[in-house]
């Protein structure tokens, strides 16, 4: 790095490339951080909410993300794992979310 009165191309491609690789090393450790730092029985349980949701929300369909999670709190009672089982299906491509997080839209 310099300190110039003057920009050069050099210059922009190194800091472009820079912002890349911290970008992406801030937001890659951000979405890993939640799974590793469980314990087995909250992975157990997310694996079995995550199966209540397959069952219960077709393939191409929506549903509000306030009503299943009353319904999986009706059943499950833990509202950390029912948030972290929607948040690595969505992670995983399963889900998307819609209108500001209001509603999950379930891909496949």
């Amino acid at each position: 790095m310099h300190l110039q009165s003057v920009v050069q191309i050099n210059h922009v491609e190194e800091a472009h490339r820079i912002f890349k690789i911290s970008t992406l090393n801030a937001a890659a450790s951000g979405m890993n951080n939640a799974t590793p730092n469980m314990t087995e029985e909250l992975q157990t349980l997310c694996r079995k909410i995550e199966d209540a949701i397959k069952r219960r929300v077709a393939v191409g369909t929506r549903i509000a993300y306030p009503k299943l999670q009353q319904e999986l709190l009706n059943r499950f009672s833990n509202t950390y794992a029912i948030d972290q089982a929607i948040l690595s299906m969505v992670k995983r491509d399963e889900f998307v979310h819609h209108e500001g997080r209001k509603i999950l839209e379930r891909k496949r």
